[in-house]
């Protein structure tokens, strides 16, 4: 489970630099947005189960559920770059030097890095079709777009994490979460 307390992120002020200031806020306000998107996913879903069961004439809110998982999964993913806490093999923890795992560490972030510029890339266009098209879903009429700004949003937090991460290895900084 993920400690979002301030506490755990920043217990020594003096220790943190720029770049650890910057992710530590960026964290936080990702922390935010996938609690509340859970939220409305819960909310929504409650209501769009109420509403069938007692058969009211209400519009389905589960698109919004829907449209909540965006910002959850790739906010969200954000988060898990920063962490550290994405899915991945530890290949690099059974290699024999500790140069060997630096080198396998920073190609990790490159990888990650250059799959997050692919990613935007490919996200933006959906966007730019989505806000162009006008398009909107059926039920409540919400734009395609605020799902599809998700997508961009995150993969840019996914490119500044990993960014910041090369940066860190390369000036051999500590990561704020092994400060604590």
């Amino acid at each position: 489970m993920v400690d979002f307390s301030k506490a755990k992120l920043a217990t020594s002020d003096a220790k943190l630099t720029t770049f650890d200031r910057v992710e530590i806020l960026l964290y936080r306000c990702e922390a935010l947005v996938t609690g509340v998107s859970l939220a409305v996913m819960l909310v929504m879903i409650v209501i769009s189960v109420t509403a069938r069961f007692f058969d009211l004439p209400i519009p389905n809110t589960g698109e919004w559920a829907l449209v909540a998982m965006s910002p959850l999964a790739f906010v969200g993913a954000a988060m898990c770059t920063y962490l550290g806490g994405h899915i991945c093999i530890d290949v690099a923890q059974l290699l024999p030097s500790e140069r060997l795992r630096a080198i396998a560490r920073a190609m990790a972030s490159i990888i990650q890095l250059t799959f997050a510029v692919l990613f935007v890339y490919a996200a933006w266009a959906f966007f730019d079709y989505a806000v162009d098209s006008g398009e909107r879903l059926l039920d409540l009429g919400t734009p395609v777009a605020i799902p599809a700004a998700f997508l961009v949003i995150g993969g840019v937090l996914i490119i500044i994490h990993a960014a910041v991460d090369l940066v860190r290895q390369w000036l051999d900084l500590p990561h704020p979460r092994t400060l604590t």
